[in-house]
């Protein structure tokens, strides 16, 4: 069995096929231990990583809106929000939070499945759920969420916010495994069926 080159998939595919165009995808990175950052939120372990080949530039095109809680939403703001030209539901029970000049966002208390598939009807393209894990989590066991798509980093945090909140016991179908560099990107169908 060959090692795979950077970018080369390894061939996997789900016969049974859907068009990742127009669903719902939970996109982000995580380390081999299953943690999305450690536990003050920060994620400099995708800088000490190297993802060359993967083109950042074509999954966003495929985006038409993202969804996320409210802690990843304050850290995106702080960080320096990028994402000017998505429409972006928070979902907070906050009674008010900071919104980025030329910024499209709106906040709603709901429950998380009837959130994303609310939004995910009024976006023409992909809707992307950005985090966090709770938010990932509650999506996944309400199924409104149709594809997890995993980068894991090679990297072990010991302690974080983790990608689960609680258990997960649904479909997960791997549709491709591609590796960058240092780091495989592992695409799952979580559709019910």
């Amino acid at each position: 069995m060959r090692a795979l080159e950077s970018g080369e998939s390894a061939g996997i595919t789900h016969g049974g096929g859907h068009n990742i165009d127009e669903d719902v995808v939970a996109s982000l990175a995580v380390t081999l231990d299953g943690y999305i950052c450690g536990q003050d939120g920060s994620v400099d372990y995708l800088e000490r990583h190297s993802v060359g080949g993967f083109d950042f530039g074509d999954f966003l095109e495929t985006v038409g809106a993202l969804l996320m809680g409210s802690t990843s939403y304050i850290q995106a703001v702080e960080w320096g929000w990028l994402w000017g030209e998505f429409p972006t539901m928070v979902l907070t029970s906050r009674p008010s939070l900071p919104v980025p000049a030329d910024a499209d966002v709106r906040f709603a208390n709901l429950p998380t499945p009837h959130a994303i598939r609310s939004f995910a009807a009024e976006t023409p393209k992909r809707l992307w759920v950005f985090g966090g894990g709770q938010v990932i989590t509650e999506g996944l066991r309400g199924g409104a969420i149709d594809t997890l798509d995993l980068m894991v980093m090679p990297e072990t945090l010991g302690s974080g916010i983790p990608l689960f909140a609680a258990p997960y016991d649904g479909p997960m179908r791997l549709i491709s495994a591609t590796t960058y560099d240092s780091a495989v990107r592992l695409i799952y169908d979580v559709r019910p069926g």
